[in-house]
């Protein structure tokens, strides 16, 4: 799923692309643009903004299965669990699809747009309900059996979130609009504990991820490290420049990259220690970058003016392994498997690039259309 799993702290299993792995891109058809896929065994799953979900074969990019939803889709990326493949629609609507053949299991209505988390049999969300109703509902986390979408439980968390949740040791962190963080119980969603923030704004990327029982949430500028077990801020530090996707982190070092905020600011992919927030390597980036993916020593992070440049990054140095050019548009944060690098393009394309080399595909595959075998 997104940033990794459901910790969200970007690390993927380390691995070798297959010496018969060939690079392939896939175009889901004209007028229609992918989101962020999301990848388990061998297995892509990415869905259009127009309401189709497709798995693709990773090796190859044969298309295994299409589905149509019938409604354009949310922003959140595919959740993969337990063989069931969960989706969003744009109207607060999740989808609960069979991994192996995109059969619809169930589905489940809410009042906003849903960001979704799921592990071991659960999968929980976050119901912006206040986008929709003009703030007069708070938000509402929520967790749903993942075999039949029976509810669990439901907690309203008095605020306007909006990021995606992260899930480790039985809880689960969430980070409201205005930057304040929560920790809830994952068995029965109480409130652990709540930090408020003293901001105007988090951008949606934003989503907290965990590490050796830190929680690291960005705040505009400022990255804050809270105490998983009773959030407790450990270290905050500001670093010039807007944390505008979610942070990764790698045994002692913390990964990001800023955006540009103002003439002043100077954007740039960093590495900092994770137990002070020291900068140990900062790569310039002038016009700002994503989130970085990390597996073994490399990290890969989109950048450029329109955030269409992939490259590889020296996880201990910082340095470029290598860089290449994604179009126009640019691409989505990429995710890993098994040495292998996939990501949408801002077109309408999904590609997969050899991680270790950086070797790009050189035909195009169409896929085809929805609801054929």
């Amino acid at each position: 799923m997104l940033q990794g799993g459901p910790a969200r702290n970007g690390v993927y299993p380390e691995g070798t692309a297959p010496q018969d792995f060939r690079p392939w891109r896939v175009r889901s058809g004209r007028h229609s643009s992918l989101q962020s896929p999301s990848v388990c065994d061998g297995t892509v799953y990415v869905c259009s903004k127009e309401g189709v979900c497709y798995a693709l074969a990773a090796l190859t990019g044969t298309v295994r299965w299409s589905t149509a939803i019938g409604e354009r889709m949310g922003f959140a990326p595919p959740v993969v669990s337990d063989g069931v493949v969960c989706v969003t629609d744009a109207i607060g609507r999740v989808y609960a699809l069979g991994a192996e053949d995109g059969q619809e299991h169930w589905r489940r209505r809410f009042d906003g747009s849903v960001q979704l988390v799921a592990d071991k049999g659960v999968v929980y969300g976050v119901d912006s309900a206040w986008l929709h109703n003009r703030g007069a509902n708070p938000a509402k986390l929520f967790a749903l059996n993942l075999a039949s979408g029976e509810p669990l439980w439901r907690t309203d968390v008095f605020d306007r979130a909006m990021t995606h949740p992260a899930l480790a040791d039985g809880r689960i962190f969430h980070t409201s609009e205005f930057g304040d963080i929560g920790a809830y119980d994952a068995a029965t969603g109480d409130r652990l504990w709540r930090v408020p923030c003293d901001s105007r704004w988090v951008d949606m990327a934003n989503s907290p991820c965990v590490g050796d029982g830190v929680v690291y949430a960005a705040v505009q500028s400022t990255l804050f490290a809270h105490a998983a077990e009773d959030g407790e801020v450990l270290w905050s530090r500001d670093y010039g420049g807007l944390i505008r996707s979610s942070v990764s982190v790698l045994g002692d070092t913390v990964y990001f990259s800023t955006k540009p905020h103002s003439r002043r600011d100077r954007p740039a992919s960093y590495a900092v220690d994770a137990a002070t927030g020291e900068i140990r390597w900062q790569l310039a980036n002038r016009y700002g970058a994503s989130a970085i993916a990390l597996s073994g020593s490399s990290g890969w992070v989109v950048s450029g003016r329109d955030i269409n440049y992939l490259y590889a990054v020296d996880l201990a140095t910082g340095t470029r392994r290598w860089k290449r050019y994604l179009g126009p548009k640019g691409g989505t944060v990429p995710v890993l498997w098994n040495g292998i690098a996939f990501l949408s393009t801002h077109t309408d394309r999904l590609i997969a690039i050899d991680a270790r080399t950086g070797q790009m595909p050189s035909r195009l595959l169409r896929s085809r259309r929805p609801g054929t075998p």
